[in-house]
């Protein structure tokens, strides 16, 4: 209730006697930013007894209804990680492919090359590292018979001793030595040469073992050991782990075969003499080797002519010299030491694999001169050989050329070399395709010549095309036959030759 002040009432008309409606003054009107209702709203709230407790409440909009709800964008979120996820996996492989056939001749292989692997080394009569364990052929290992012992006139006053042998000319042979080229540097040393005895009276395969020890403390405690049957030979020398730099052991060991009209069959024949020199001689037609292993660190290799199907000739740190003819695999491996190696190689086109070269140093020079052969009577349906080669920081230097009773052979090349030059001679029976490539150095593609005439088709000419010529690539196809993209498919014969900041030059005679 309102109570006016009487100045007011005396100011005003006097009242009304008749009765009358009054509207109240239309109050102010709210800020616009005001949060409060206007008065209209609030009457109308009051009227229908409504709180107005939020006018939030009042005034909320009705929800909007969601085109997608939660689920389905999760949904979506996952489908798009999965696409992305994919299209990395699936399209930078075949970018980087892509790419990568855009720096090749578009040339297919139709012929899976076989992975052969590396042959282990043949079965050693006795154990390398363990004399008391069994050995192979069953027969306990006796050591240190000597025919002879002697003392020399030297500073030292060292211990010698011999003994010879006699032995089966046939089955397994292995020779082996526990030395380490890490404790036995130049404490240990040694020769072996196996050969062809030069007696002609002498029938037998015999075996001498001469010893050279600087004390008799290291005379008894070095184990020569044999184990000797009717088709097994085995030696065993066993160093013991506590020699001294004042030590010296010094063996020389000679197998002899003899000169008989029946030639011995040796199923295997197995080295392994860390710190030994190992020479073999030319066995002519009086042994028949089948798996040859001739392995040893630090150990210089010379053969001057063996034969045998399979054929692993392994050192490190010492160089390999020697003709060798294989007809299933030949290895021949260093390091740090270089390489010359003659190599015939022979493949009978009726078996269903190639005959395998790998010849592997490093740091020094690389040379190899395959001669080839394998009778095919129609154009081979496979790859005949299968040849990698491969050095780096030295020279490599290879030549292949067929026998001269061999028809045009199938062989699949590559040769490497990091940073020396590379020189590859095929002769004129060659028939595949061909590239050459030198990423800082000149790459050469030279045809001699010599003319050839093909033996399963002598109307075809030969033919020389370079498919494509940069300083530093070239590749083509020489052959018999046109140059057509049906008849490419069809080639079987091919040779890479790269290297990295030298020269590759590849050379067919013609």
């Amino acid at each position: 209730m309102i109570i006016q002040d009487e100045d007011d009432l005396k100011s005003k008309d006097l009242p009304v006697t008749t009765p009358a409606l009054r509207y109240p003054e239309r109050a102010a009107g709210r800020r616009p930013c005001s949060p409060l209702p206007d008065y209209e709203t609030s009457q109308a709230l009051a009227l229908h007894g409504l709180d107005n407790d939020s006018l939030i409440t009042l005034y909320k909009p009705p929800l909007r209804r969601r085109f997608i709800d939660s689920r389905s964008w999760r949904a979506g979120l996952i489908a798009l990680s999965v696409y992305i996820i994919l299209s990395i996996i699936i399209g930078i492989p075949l970018i980087i492919k892509k790419s990568q056939d855009n720096d090749k001749p578009l040339y297919t292989a139709n012929y899976v090359v076989p992975w052969i692997p590396k042959p282990t080394s043949s079965h050693y009569v006795t154990n390398i590292n363990n004399f008391s364990s069994s050995p192979a052929n069953g027969v306990s290992p006796i050591c240190n018979v000597w025919a002879t012992i002697g003392q020399l006139d030297d500073a030292q006053n060292s211990i010698v001793g011999e003994v010879l042998n006699t032995v089966s000319s046939d089955g397994r042979f292995s020779i082996t030595s526990n030395a380490s080229y890490i404790n036995n540097m130049n404490v240990v040393m040694g020769d072996l040469f196996v050969g062809i005895n030069p007696n002609t009276s002498v029938t037998d395969t015999t075996i001498l073992v001469n010893m050279q020890a600087s004390n008799f403390n290291l005379f008894d405690q070095t184990l020569v050991c044999f184990s000797l049957s009717n088709n097994a030979t085995g030696l065993a020398i066993y160093i013991p782990d506590n020699m001294s730099l004042n030590d010296q052991l010094l063996f020389n060991i000679t197998l002899l075969y003899p000169q008989s009209p029946i030639a011995a069959q040796v199923y295997t024949f197995a080295t392994y003499l860390p710190l030994f020199a190992q020479t073999f001689g030319d066995f002519g037609d009086y042994v028949n080797f089948g798996r040859v292993s001739i392995e040893g660190p630090i150990s210089r290799i010379f053969v001057s002519s063996i034969t045998a199907s399979h054929i692993l000739v392994e050192t490190s740190l010492e160089s390999i010299f020697g003709q060798f003819a294989a007809s299933s695999t030949l290895f021949v491996s260093t390091i740090q030491a270089p390489i010359n190696v003659n190599a015939s190689l022979f493949n009978d086109p009726d078996l269903m694999f190639p005959t395998y070269l790998e010849v592997n140093t490093g740091n020094s020079n690389l040379t190899a001169n395959v001669t080839l052969n394998a009778p095919n009577r129609s154009p081979p349906q496979r790859p005949n050989f299968i040849v990698n080669m491969r050095t780096f920081n030295g020279q490599a230097t290879a030549s292949f050329v067929h026998d001269p009773t061999s028809p045009p052979t199938a062989m699949k090349l590559r040769l490497e070399n990091d940073l020396g030059p590379v020189n590859v001679m095929l002769d004129h029976y060659f028939q595949g395709l061909f590239q050459a490539n030198a990423k800082l150095g000149t790459a050469s593609v030279i045809q001699g010549t010599a003319s050839s005439l093909d033996p399963f088709d002598p109307t075809l000419d030969r033919n020389f095309f370079l498919n494509y010529v940069s300083d530093t690539r070239t590749y083509g196809w020489i052959g018999w036959g046109p140059d057509s993209w049906d008849f490419l498919e069809q080639q079987i014969g091919e040779v890479v030759v790269e290297t990295s900041i030298a020269n590759c030059t590849l050379f067919f005679d013609g």
